[in-house]
């Protein structure tokens, strides 16, 4: 399941930044909604990184075309 917040990891990839305060930095230059947590690092709410009215959804694959024995059917 996906975190409601994106990681400490993905802050990182999305602003190329290592430091909170740099971080914080690029993500008001880009126009990214956060806020700032009680130890100074951004929170980025996944949902504000989402096209208007889409959703995150947990995908599972699709078992429709295998039998029962795990085999592919024909």
């Amino acid at each position: 399941m996906t975190g409601l917040c994106l990681t400490r990891e993905e802050i990182e990839e999305l602003t190329g930044m290592r430091r909170k305060s740099s971080q914080i930095r690029a993500l008001a230059q880009m126009g990214i909604p956060f806020r700032v947590r009680p130890d100074g690092s951004p929170a980025v709410l996944r949902c504000d990184l989402m096209p208007d009215g889409a959703t995150v959804t947990a995908s599972e694959p699709d078992f429709s075309s295998m039998n029962s024995d795990g085999t592919e059917a024909a």
